[in-house]
């Protein structure tokens, strides 16, 4: 039996059974029974597997180099085929069979990754295309059409159509284009380039990053979804699963897309939008989708909606979903081990779990007891128990890393070695309930080995330390330590050996090196372990041991007993061939033994040797003569593990490296097991009656001898170790603890006065302690540093602290150091000259040189090169006459571009025009002229090497100018320096006088900044380190020393008189100062303090005027020399300010000149940029035109093989031809004969059998059932029952020949003859139609191979074109440079009526400037021509309009005279005028109306009062608005000059781009205000008549009703 899951796919080989690998078997599982079949692979491990149910077959692949693929059948298990191609070295990924023909699809892994379809029936490869299944995971056989297969790719889904021409068979590719989702991935960084933009080389780089750059930038921000999971539909379409949660419908024939369902759209299913299709599957007239959470859904689709139709909760995530071939069953499997069933037949929906093993590795596995129960462990840390038919009996899970395990022989408990270096004891006597009983902490590291003898009294372990343990195997010692074992290195192996009962036993321990990790030794250690019985002492302590050193390097140990009784050894090393050493245990004697397998030796029970392969997986049971072998596990992945016998070493138990599978096998009397690369079990049979006698005779004797005696070890081991059973759980309480707490209180009680007084004697004690401990800390602290050694091991343990701080800071400080050296030599050291400025003395202006560095040899041997290259073309050109002419002819072209430079320059004109106009010094143009000597002329540039040679004299140009500018730069370095040594000497000089006048003011200083003078930078000041300076004892004492130096000297000079008196009577100077007047004084007579003047004498009166007379003049001489010293004093500032101020015009002069320099550098920068993108774009041009070549070549190859298989298709499909026309004519000569046959008969049975001869039986044809189209997810309908049509045909034709069918007339032996003929007649008629099926496949597939040759002949023309045209493109670019014509500025003339993208910067005409400053003349003069026509007329405009008011103005005085004559005329007295003149006192009357008119201006007044009052409140409001807005108006003010200028750009923008069509829209809109203004005016002639009419008309009605004056 076999146990594992490598979490591999799970197929059915028939309805009810499924099959999947597992290690180097494949395991067959009855689902109905729950049984399983092991079938072991006939190669070399098991890879890929597929089955076919249909034909009943199963394939899979081996794994190793050149593998091949086995073809077998079920449930016979018989090999039908094995299929072996030359182009897969290493490994098949995956197969398929189809179901409707003999066809095996595979993919290979690399190097080919090739996709292959084979005829398994006759082992027959049909056709294969390499590098066709580089990330394919999964291919599958459309079931309707063996001739299609669909591959899926990790990111691709691909469609391979297999063609077929008679016997040659043909793969086409068919690339599905999958739909883009929006990718979220950052987009790529620009990248920056720090390169020397003086290398040709790098500037290309540059450009081409650029490029690339700009082309990425473009590309759209999408990504084809992942297919996950594939299944063929009922109508031949795809229905694809996406990781994204995207579900899509292939259509084959068209490769078109649809999506079925969209997780991002609006409408979508909320348990579907963040689904992972794991696996899909057609189940019932829905798809079964399963994804990666623990959830199954059934969809179905109506028309173009998808919903859920059914959900299950499952107990895991399942990764494949299979339907059985009757389509009842639906087989779920789990990467973790589980399978599990869905059955429809039982109409339930309840999933049934089949088989639930645990996935992972094996760590180790053992048999214990006479059950032959194993004992395995997985990495999972899970230890399982097994039964002896592969059942699994108990789990245990241990929770910790685990190593190894083993058994007792004797007892029924395991030792687990875990990877915390404890050994973990597990109680095995209940089989249903394991129980971890003891734990024993050894190592802190892994513990490696774990052995026991053959009695199981000691127990042996190791680890990565260089002890080996020896351990009590009794669970009543508790496991105790015996003992321990010094091992000079890492154990790699372990065994041991015991004779007999009662004798010691005997370990064999092979030792690598600590260091070295491969598991290869030469060192051999041998020790003995004293047996002393079971129930003694056997506390052993150190174990002596012997080592011996072998010459060879040995990876594998055992320790075995030879015929005679002898203990021996045997190991396997590494040599030129392998053997097998036998070494004598006394005398270390060696007997080489050759073996070519190279075998590992282990003893078993009996005369048995099992030889064990490093090299391979083999495991070889030798008993003399016998041999026999079978393989177990992969070689690929890792080989064997471990390998465990039984006690009755009829069973072992192995288990694999990397293929998670535990494999027991029986071991019978005469087929005793190996494993091995063969796959056959090799039984020599000469040796079977050898091995049955050894078997009945000494084997059988000496073994049932070792049974009698091991089952009386284990009597007696039981009887003394009754601990086993009732050892407790770990960490449980047990009866014996309860008993030991009872036994602890009783002892409490009776010895409970004598703990009392233990007690006080403790506190007394500890008072004691206390007290000496309060007078303690008055003591120094060095009194209470008793252990003296403790206190030095502290003071080293700091020291040694203390020097790896320091060895770190040192480490830190040099690797800085390094760094500094480094940018100091790459950034400072390599510049030849460094980067340096000036700054102004009065202003913030500074300039900077130009840093450069040494050019290295190789460029000034280009430069050197090409000036070379210059000089010899230049001196070729002047001798041929055709360069004559070609100069020529770029002088006249180039006419303008000189006329410009002759604006600039009238010294000296270049030979060719390669002069920028932007430097006008005399340096500048003779570094330019020099240049000019070999500077190509931008029209004589026409080849690649040209622009190249271009550029490098351009920077050889570029580097002059540099090199110019920064000698002036350093000879006005060179003048600061010495202006500020000039300025502090003046400084000095003032702070004299500034002293003499007793002023304290503060001088202005100029010094040097750290951009004007950078070596300060890397030189660091003590000054500006803040922290304190570390001293070491060397630097301290020589400190001290010069300390003590300084005051000895000061004391020597401290009792100097000379010095003393020096500074007494002469300030310390011997030298007679000038005499400062400012300080002399003239002192007061004695007199004029104590006496009045009236009291003075004559005398004194006279002195006193002396005293006046001089005092006075002194201070005039006072007042004078000060005057001097300020003046003196002012004229050094003038002469500093007077200095500086120079220098700071020197300056500026040479920023100006900067920025000449500068702007010439960027514009021969500028050209570089041009000539480097020109070199790129050539390049570019080429790498196509080279692209272009190399494909051509393929196509011409690809269509002469093309023409090749093209003719002999053409003479299969010819050859083919012919035989059916052969088999046409046959048949025809059938029909021709029939009467010749038959001849001898009557004419009318003639007929009638004619009649019976044409007559053919009705062939039963299947109708067409109606299907629900709107279902895309309907199940396959294959019906495998329906006959074919030659098969029915022949069916009607045997009981058309039935003898009751004859006619009359017609003998027995005349109706055998017509049946037999009538029968060869059908079988022709039959081969016409097939083979004309045939034919019409073949002629279709020449006729898609001539479109093919004719489309890759199209292909080829079109690959001409386009280099032909590649090569115009390149040559007219080398023919057509770009010309940089410098241009002073405003000297470009530019159109501003048709300014468009395309003419806005590339459509200019050179033209000479005097026609343009002519045409501009011309222009001005019209201009004021027309100004002076215009002013006259306006004048004359003037004068008219004048003249034109004066008449208007005199007919309304007429108008207006007249009115008043009328008014006078119809003069009228209103009703007060008549009172007025009928009243005899008219004052009165007015005193009447003056007080009628004063009451009426008071109200009035009132009236106006309270209006000023409203009108007030108003213009308060007013002001506040006006204010407001006064506020807003200043917002606008502020912004009116942007939307000015934004209004006048439109403006301009707007009347540039008027067309024809805005004027003539003008021009239409202009007329039509005319037209209207016209008929406004006549309307307004025609009512104004009317006005004159009606006015007359009431004139006329006034008179006759009015009286008039003029007739009174």
């Amino acid at each position: 039996w076999i146990q594992g899951f490598t979490r591999d796919n799970v197929e059915f080989v028939d309805n009810n059974t499924v099959c999947y690998a597992c290690g180097n078997h494949i395991c067959f599982l009855n689902l109905e029974t729950k049984t399983r079949n092991v079938f072991p692979s006939p190669g070399r491990s098991v890879g890929a597997l597929t089955t076919d149910c249909r034909s009943g077959t199963f394939a899979f692949s081996e794994r190793k180099l050149d593998p091949s693929i086995f073809v077998h059948t079920f449930p016979e298990l018989e090999l039908k085929n094995e299929l072996k191609a030359g182009n897969t070295p290493l490994d098949y990924t995956s197969l398929t069979l189809s179901d409707g023909g003999p066809y095996l699809g595979s993919c290979s892994s690399l190097p080919d990754y090739s996709i292959t379809v084979w005829n398994w029936e006759k082992a027959e490869l049909l056709c294969t295309q390499s590098h066709g299944g580089q990330d394919v995971i999964y291919l599958e056989f459309n079931p309707l059409n063996c001739l299609q297969l669909c591959a899926l790719g990790t990111t691709t889904l691909t469609l391979w159509n297999i063609e077929r021409c008679g016997s040659f068979h043909l793969l086409k590719p068919s690339a599905i284009q999958l739909p883009e989702i929006p990718d979220s991935s950052s987009e790529k960084p620009t990248p920056t380039s720090t390169k020397d933009p003086n290398c040709i080389s790098q500037i290309l780089a540059a450009l081409s990053e650029v490029h690339e750059t700009f082309n990425y930038t473009r590309q759209p921000k999408a990504a084809p979804v992942t297919p996950s999971t594939v299944c063929w539909t009922a109508t031949s379409q795809l229905c694809v699963g996406c990781a994204e949660g995207y579900l899509l419908l292939v259509d084959p024939e068209s490769l078109s897309v649809s999506v079925l369902f969209d997780p991002k759209a609006a409408g979508a299913i909320p348990e579907l939008k963040s689904f992972y299709f794991q696996a899909v599957a057609l189940y019932g007239n829905g798809l079964i989708a399963v994804g990666k959470e623990s959830v199954m859904h059934c969809l179905q689709s109506k028309e173009t909606q998808i919903s859920i139709r059914q959900t299950w909760e499952l107990e895991r995530p399942v990764t494949t979903a299979v339907v059985s071939p009757n389509k009842d069953k639906l087989l779920l499997s789990a990467n973790t081990g589980q399978i599990y069933v869905l059955k429809t037949a039982h109409r339930s929906d309840q999933i049934e779990k089949i088989l639930d093993v645990h996935s992972g590795n094996f760590l180790s596995a053992a048999m214990f007891s006479d059950k032959n129960i194993c004992v395995s462990l997985r990495d999972s840390g899970i230890l399982q128990l097994w039964s002896s038919g592969g059942t699994c009996i108990a789990s245990l899970p241990l929770e910790t890393e685990v190593i190894n395990v083993t058994c007792c022989p004797i007892a029924h408990y395991a030792a687990v070695g875990t990877a915390s270096g404890k050994i973990l004891f597990v109680d095995l006597n209940f089989e249903k309930q394991l129980r971890l009983v003891h734990k024993v902490h050894l190592y802190h590291t892994a513990v490696d080995h774990l052995v026991f003898d053959q009695e199981g009294r000691f127990l042996l372990c190791s680890g990565l330390d260089s002890h080996l343990y020896v351990l009590d195997g009794r669970p009543s010692a508790k496991f105790a330590v015996l003992g321990y074992v010094e091992v000079p290195g890492r154990i790699l192996s372990l065994s041991t050996q015991c004779v007999a009962r009662g004798e010691d036993v005997k370990g064999l321990a092979l030792c690598g090196s600590q260091e070295d990790k491969k598991n290869e030794g030469s060192c051999l250690l041998m020790f003995c372990l004293p047996f002393k019985g079971i129930g003694g002492k056997k506390h052993i302590g150190y174990i002596k041991s012997w080592s011996h050193k072998s010459r060879f390097t040995i990876s594998l140990m055992s320790l075995c007993k030879s015929l005679e009784c002898s203990s021996w050894f045997s190991y396997r090393c590494w040599c030129l061939f392998s053997a097998t050493y036998i070494h004598h245990t006394r005398r270390f004697n060696q007997t080489a033994i050759c073996n070519p397998w190279g075998w590992g030796a282990q003893k078993m029970f009996g005369n048995h040797i099992l030889l064990q392969s490093a090299t391979d997986v083999t495991l070889l049971l030798c008993l003399q003569e016998l041999c026999c072998q079978r393989r177990c596990h992969s070689k690929r992945l890792g080989g064997i593990r471990s390998v465990s016998f039984s006690p009755d070493s009829l069973k072992v138990v192995t288990t694999g490296i990397g293929d998670g599978s535990l494999l027991c096998t029986k071991t019978k009397k005469v087929s005793l097991i190996i494993f091995k690369d063969n796959l056959s079990l090799v039984i020599m049979k000469r040796c079977i009656l050898l091995t049955v006698i050894l078997a009945e005779d000494a084997d059988i004797a000496h073994f049932k001898s070792r049974q009698i005696r091991a089952q009386s070890i284990r009597t007696s081991f039981i009887s003394e170790n009754p601990v086993l059973i009732n050892l407790p759980v770990w960490e449980e309480e047990t009866p014996v603890s309860s008993k030991k707490t009872e036994e602890t209180e009783e002892d409490n009680k009776e010895h409970a006065e004598t703990k009392k007084e233990l007690r006080d004697t403790m506190k007394e004690l500890r008072e004691a302690v206390h007290k000496m401990m309060l007078e303690n800390e008055s003591f120094p602290i060095k009194q209470f540093n008793l252990d003296v050694e403790e206190q030095k091991r502290l003071d080293a343990m700091a020291e040694e602290e203390a020097q790896k701080v320091k060895a770190e800071i040192e480490r830190d400080i040099l690797e800085k150091q390094y760094q500094r050296d480094v940018l100091k030599r790459e950034c400072w050291d390599s510049m030849l000259v460094k980067p340096r400025s000036i700054n102004a003395f009065h202003s913030k202006l500074a300039v900077q040189n130009y840093p450069l560095k040494d050019r290295r040899e190789k460029e000034l041997e280009d430069i050197r090169r090409v000036q070379n290259m210059r000089t010899i073309e230049k001196a070729a050109s002047k001798a041929t006459d055709s360069a004559l002419m070609f100069c020529s002819i770029i002088c006249c072209a180039r006419n303008f571009n000189l006329q410009l430079m002759a604006q600039r320059k009238d010294s000296s004109k270049p030979e060719e025009g390669h002069v920028a106009e932007s430097a006008d010094s005399e340096e500048l143009s003779a570094l330019l002229a020099l240049a000019n000597k070999y500077l190509y002329d931008q029209f004589s540039m026409q080849t690649v090497e040209q622009r190249v040679n271009q550029i490098i004299l351009i920077q050889d140009l570029i580097y002059s100018i540099k090199m110019a500018f920064n000698s002036d730069f350093d000879a006005l370095f060179k003048r600061k320096l010495k202006e500020i040594k000039i300025v502090d000497d003046r400084n000095k000089n003032i702070r004299d006088i500034m002293l003499e006048l007793d002023i304290e003011e503060e001088l202005w200083e100029p010094r040097l900044t750290d951009m004007e003078w950078p070596e300060r930078l890397l030189v660091v000041e003590d000054s500006e380190i803040k922290a304190e300076k570390y001293l070491t004892p060397e630097q301290k004492a020589e400190e001290d020393r010069l300390r003590l130096e300084r005051e000895a000297r000061l004391a020597a000079h401290k009792d100097d008189s000379r010095e003393r008196a020096l500074k007494d009577m002469m300030d310390g100077v011997l030298e007679v100062k000038k005499v400062d007047i400012l300080k002399v004084e003239i002192f007061p007579p004695e007199f004029s303090l104590t006496k009045p003047p009236i009291q003075w004498s004559e005398e004194e009166k006279k002195v006193y005027k002396e005293y006046e007379k001089n005092f006075k003049e002194l201070t005039e001489e006072k007042e004078k020399y000060k005057r001097g010293l300020e003046f003196e004093m002012k004229k050094l500032h003038e002469i500093i300010k007077e200095s500086t101020e120079k220098f700071d015009e020197s300056l500026t002069k040479l920023f100006e000149k900067k920025v000449k320099f500068m702007a010439t550098i960027y514009q021969e920068e500028l050209k570089i940029t041009y000539l480097a993108q020109a070199v790129r774009k050539v390049e570019e041009m080429n790498r196509q035109e080279q692209e272009l070549k190399l494909k051509l070549e393929q196509l011409l190859a690809q269509k002469v093989k093309t023409e090749k298989d093209l003719m002999g298709f053409k003479d299969m499909v010819e050859q083919f031809q012919f035989a059916y026309e052969d088999i046409v004519a046959e048949d025809k000569n059938l029909d021709s004969e029939f009467r010749k046959e038959f001849a001898d008969l009557p004419k009318y049975v003639t007929d009638q059998l004619y009649k019976l001869f044409k007559r053919r039986p009705r062939v039963q044809r299947m109708r067409t059932q109606s299907v629900d189209d709107s279902n895309v997810f309907r199940q396959h309908c294959l019906n495998t029952s329906a006959l074919d049509g030659l098969s029915q045909t022949l069916a009607g034709m045997e009981e058309s020949d039935a003898p009751e069918n004859m006619p009359k007339g017609v003998t027995q032996f005349v109706w055998e003859k017509f049946c037999a003929v009538r029968k060869t007649k059908v079988e022709s008629e039959q081969k016409i139609k097939v083979n004309g099926l045939e034919l019409a496949e073949m002629q279709a597939f020449l006729q898609r191979r001539l479109d093919e040759d004719n489309a890759a002949q199209e292909e080829i023309k079109q690959h001409f074109e386009e280099l032909r045209s590649l090569r115009t493109k390149r040559n007219q670019h080398l023919m057509n440079p770009m010309i940089l014509v410098v241009l002073p500025q405003g000297q470009v003339e530019t159109s501003s009526v048709d300014l468009t993208a395309e003419t806005a910067e590339t459509d200019y005409i050179l033209i000479n400037r005097s026609v343009v400053d002519n045409l501009k003349e011309k222009i001005r003069r019209v201009a004021e021509q027309k100004i002076t026509y215009m002013e006259a007329r306006c004048e004359v405009r003037k004068d008219i309009i004048q003249l034109e008011w004066q008449h208007r103005v005199l007919d309304k005085k007429i108008e207006d005279l007249h009115e008043k004559k009328r008014e006078l005329k119809m003069l009228r007295l209103s009703k007060d005028d008549m009172e007025c003149l009928s009243k005899k006192d008219p004052n009165s009357h007015v005193l009447e109306k003056i007080s009628k008119m004063e009451k009426s201006i008071d109200f009035m007044k009132q009236t106006h009062k309270r209006a000023i009052h409203r009108r007030m409140k108003k213009l308060k409001q007013i002001n506040k608005k006006i204010s407001m807005t006064a506020d807003s108006t200043d917002g606008i003010k502020k912004n009116l000059p942007e939307m000015e200028t934004s209004v006048a750009e439109l403006r301009h923008i707007y009347e540039a781009a008027a067309t024809e069509e805005n004027e003539a829209a003008e021009r239409d809109e202009r007329y039509q205000e005319i037209v209207h203004r016209r008929k406004l005016e006549d309307l307004a002639r025609a009512k104004s008549d009317e006005l004159d009419l009606l006015r007359k008309e009431v004139e006329r009605l006034e008179r006759r009703n009015f009286p008039s004056l003029d007739q009174m």
